[in-house]
């Protein structure tokens, strides 16, 4: 944020009212973008550590699982090429594998034009290797990076699903290797196994993008990725401010080793760490299955008569939980009378019907839309290997920050949140929320 407006405010704050002064205050903040609010807020956070922790199981888990070793690590910085996003940018179009309509959020990020791109007279073919085309959230994925290609005639695109598979994944990659492709776009599902392959390619002189996780290859052409560390602290915020540091807490996480755990879980628990009056009653690797968190969490129930709240580090997680604490009919069963409080991520259709609902209390967005991002960053490491171009894009391009979606509007440290019908970027079909 600009210090000086705040100087003269401050300077000025016998004179002013205070409704003046409030009103000067939401205009400074409105010049601010979600991005930069959320990039300060990370910035405080990131002072934590396992020293200034006070809560002694938050601690233990931190330290347990070198988290702070991977925050320090994980890039918080300003957006490639100076781009800033507000909400409503972007293209709209069918997704070509869901054949679900998306409102993709950065198409104008590193954008390119309709049409043939760098030589036109030559084909390029690319890769785009990832996990799910059975998981909505990384389908939507694999849409977003076919719809960017098709944009291209002269581009071709590969799309291959490694099932989950890391060694598959490893010998597509090897595969497109061999017979020389222009460029690769990978989705790691974790960071270690996919770091030998992505060396491998780019050692044959092939450009590699990776797209949201990161591998562990320090050779990578560029990695999209970003907003994880936003996603775990704004979950600890909203937190924080309905339950006041005091709670008895279920964490159910993504699959250990993953970008998504270490950085999700470790910001949330800096935030909460502070905090001596939280509970931990449990902490579960259900990683991204709905299934094994709803069983998870169906255990929880069982086992803890005195649940506050359950941290869910992902849509897929979200609802696993949502849907075995509704069976075990104990969604207000929160110390109190008090409804269970459920902080998400992943900013699904789904998901979004139950936070209308209130069934699901806060969703940090983690969108899958950034497929696009990643083809059009490979295809400008292809033109400037080949002089067609005078740059490459930034070895690190990060993805904007995105505002939390609840119920009805809030501000929280000084970041307001949306609703879920102000928010229009929503992935996967629209299914009703139970019970309509």
């Amino acid at each position: 944020m600009n210090l000086k407006p705040m100087v003269r405010m401050a300077s000025l704050v016998h004179a002013l009212s205070a409704a003046a002064l409030a009103g000067v205050a939401a205009g400074a903040a409105a010049q601010t973008s979600v991005h930069e609010q959320l990039n300060t807020v990370i910035a405080k956070y990131a002072k934590v550590d396992e020293k200034s922790m006070t809560n002694p199981a938050v601690k233990a888990i931190f330290a347990k699982d070198g988290f702070a070793q991977e925050l320090e690590a994980y890039p918080v910085g300003k957006l490639a090429d100076g781009f800033v996003w507000k909400p409503g940018m972007g293209a709209s179009f069918v997704g070509p594998y869901s054949k679900l309509p998306i409102k993709a959020p950065f198409t104008d990020y590193l954008p390119l034009p309709d049409g043939p791109v760098l030589d036109p007279k030559k084909t390029y073919r690319i890769g785009f290797v990832f996990h799910g085309f059975n998981h909505s959230w990384l389908v939507s994925l694999a849409d977003t990076a076919a719809w960017e290609a098709a944009r291209h005639p002269n581009v071709q695109i590969d799309v291959i699903d490694a099932q989950y598979d890391d060694n598959k994944m490893a010998q597509v990659i090897d595969t497109w290797v061999t017979k020389k492709y222009d460029g690769i776009v990978l989705w790691p599902q974790r960071e270690a196994p996919m770091g030998p392959p992505v060396d491998r390619a780019i050692a044959a002189g092939i450009p590699v993008v990776s797209v949201d996780r990161r591998t562990s290859s320090d050779k990578v052409s560029s990695e999209v990725t970003g907003n994880f560390y936003a996603n775990g602290v704004q979950q600890g915020m909203y937190l924080n401010e309905v339950l006041k540091g005091q709670g008895n807490l279920v964490l159910t996480r993504k699959d250990l080793g993953s970008t998504a755990d270490s950085i999700r879980a470790g910001g949330f628990l800096q935030v909460i760490g502070g905090s001596p009056g939280y509970k931990i009653l449990g902490s579960y690797h259900v990683n991204s299955d709905r299934t094994l968190t709803f069983k998870t969490t169906a255990d929880a129930m069982q086992a803890f008569k005195e649940v506050s709240a359950v941290y869910t580090a992902g849509g897929e997680e979200a609802m696993g939980a949502l849907d075995a604490i509704r069976e075990a009919k104990r969604l207000n069963s929160a110390p109190g009378g008090k409804k269970i409080v459920i902080v998400a991520d992943d900013d699904s259709k789904e998901i979004m019907r139950e936070v209308k609902a209130g069934n699901i209390d806060m969703v940090a967005p983690y969108t899958p839309l950034i497929g696009d991002l990643g083809v059009r960053a490979v295809i400008r490491h292809i033109g400037f290997k080949a002089g067609l171009l005078k740059e490459a894009p930034p070895k690190l391009i990060l993805t904007p920050n995105l505002p939390m979606i609840t119920k009805t509007k809030m501000t929280i440290e000084g970041v307001q949140t949306l609703t879920p019908d102000e928010w229009p970027y929503a992935f996967g079909p629209d299914k009703p929320a139970a019970g309509q």
